[in-house]
């Protein structure tokens, strides 16, 4: 935004020059070379039809043209089984156990009895962490010792969670890169664990992106989702 700001900030007209200088500056960006392509007509579009003259107009076509682009319909999560079970995977460094954090506060404060699931073994004060989450809200963590087997923890958490009446369960895992097939063979299991003696459950499975991740988020986005079927 810093680089589109320079180049438009300031300027009067808006010429052919100028098109060629956004576009270089999305597509370094990382934004993608379709996605770029996309915006750059909505730009073109915007000066042929006369309703782009301005800098400032082209940067509020850009932006609502973004939002649009954006703005995907996401249904609410519907629990229908209890506990409901939320898997939540991605990569090393992605903020996984934070947003568990985030959204196991905000589904208490709607009055659902929420556990959380110290599955992430691995990680050096992963379990701590999420341990900290669940005092600043109150909320219960089932955890095992650092280097425990992670279905081990996902089983005993989905019992615990059944035998206590809990609306949801969210399971946190460690962070695994998505081109090891023994380390996507490990998250399979965990998954088939937390069904073993909860038919449907994982009933939902959330991969976290890092918003720096750029276009390797499809690549993400497609390994995990054929490995353990992603809903968000």
């Amino acid at each position: 935004m810093k680089r589109l700001d320079g180049l438009v900030g300031g300027r009067g007209a808006v010429d052919e020059q100028l098109i060629g200088q956004i576009e270089e500056v999305l597509i370094a960006s990382d934004v993608g070379v379709r996605t770029s392509g996309t915006l750059i007509d909505v730009v073109r579009g915007g000066i042929r039809s006369g309703k782009i003259r301005t800098a400032d107009q082209l940067r509020a076509a850009l932006k609502g043209r973004i939002q649009e682009i954006l703005a995907i319909p996401v249904p609410e999560p519907k629990l229908e089984a209890k506990p409901h079970v939320i898997l939540v995977v991605g990569v090393n460094g992605t903020g996984k156990t934070t947003s568990i954090g985030k959204l196991a506060a905000r589904a208490k404060r709607d009055g659902l009895k929420v556990m959380l699931a110290a599955a992430d073994t691995f990680r050096a004060a992963a379990i701590e962490q999420l341990e900290i989450w669940g005092q600043r809200s109150d909320i219960p963590v089932i955890r095992q010792e650092e280097g425990a087997d992670p279905g081990a923890v996902a089983f005993d958490a989905v019992q615990a969670a059944k035998a206590r009446g809990t609306d949801l369960l969210i399971v946190d895992t460690a962070g695994r890169m998505h081109t090891k097939k023994n380390l996507m063979d490990e998250i399979r299991k965990v998954k088939r664990v937390v069904g073993r003696d909860h038919p449907g459950a994982p009933h939902e499975v959330f991969l976290v992106l890092d918003a720096t991740t750029g276009q390797n988020a499809i690549s993400q986005a497609h390994l995990f989702h054929e490995a353990l079927e992603l809903s968000g």
